[in-house]
């Protein structure tokens, strides 16, 4: 059987690794597994080279991103719609809001099954209200009679009870198939001084993660208690987040990008 992957990026990231996991899993049993991927950005980690390690085909769409641009959008889809017809793949899985809303119509253009899985959406708590309901009405058009997939139960009654998307009966919640990374001894550990608490953040310095509302938090909590934090990750925010820090005067580490079993062996919350 021969299985399709859409994603926006393969940024090393909670979506990409997703997409690592089954499709080593599927081509470990025989499957045939593509994936059709758009370009990461220059200073995100990319999982390419370790995919196609494990025997996934990737096919680069240069125009697909995460940014919103009518004019690359309307390429990408074109493209997608070139491929799959050529690939006419068993089943298409998109992943990410942006290749979702172009696989779902693609598929449907092309009379392909298609699986879309919320890893996140942006339908409450990122626009003002007129651009949410845009979203919301967008994404209810685009989600048509596809198959649609939960990672947790509390996101299949919000998607498809509240927010009415898709089809009730075509929904699933099916668990995250990622392993929960082993527990790694690293050197940078000893910078952190033993006895005291630490609270841990774990991902891009980047606008949408808000690293600097996660460092006033923390500074609300060392008010009440000793408590020091970890930041790893990086991003156009690491200057701004170090300097809001040291503002702050509370005890944080940086360690920039290091394996998620070494910075949660470090972790107390």
């Amino acid at each position: 059987m021969h299985l399709v992957h859409v994603i926006a990026r393969l940024n090393d990231g909670g979506p990409a690794r997703v997409v690592a996991s089954l499709a080593r899993a599927m081509a470990a049993r025989g499957h045939r597994v593509s994936v059709l991927s758009g370009v990461c950005q220059d200073d995100e980690p990319d999982l390419s080279a370790e995919l196609r390690a494990g025997g996934v085909e990737i096919e680069t769409i240069s125009t697909l991103s995460r940014r919103l641009s009518p004019w690359a959008d309307a390429q990408s889809l074109a493209t997608l719609i070139a491929r799959l017809r050529a690939l006419r793949p068993a089943l298409v899985h998109s992943h990410t809001a942006k290749a979702g809303a172009l696989a779902r119509p693609a598929c449907r253009w092309l009379g392909l099954p298609c699986l879309h899985t919320y890893h996140g959406h942006v339908l409450r708590g990122y626009f003002a209200r007129a651009p949410a309901l845009a979203a919301w009405l967008g994404e209810r058009v685009l989600a048509g009679n596809a198959h649609h997939q939960a990672l947790t139960p509390g996101q299949l009654a919000e998607l498809s009870q509240r927010l009415g998307i898709g089809r009730r009966a075509r929904w699933h919640c099916l668990p995250i198939p990622v392993e929960t990374p082993p527990r790694m001894v690293a050197s940078w550990h000893e910078v952190l001084p033993a006895g005291v608490p630490v609270i841990g953040y774990l991902g891009r310095f980047a606008a949408v993660k808000d690293p600097l509302l996660w460092l006033e938090t923390l500074a609300l909590i060392a008010r009440r208690r000793a408590v020091q934090g970890l930041m790893c990750g990086d991003g156009a925010l690491r200057a701004a987040a170090e300097a809001r820090a040291a503002a702050l005067g509370v005890r944080v580490a940086f360690t920039g990008f290091v394996p998620a079993g070494a910075a949660l062996a470090r972790c107390d919350l």
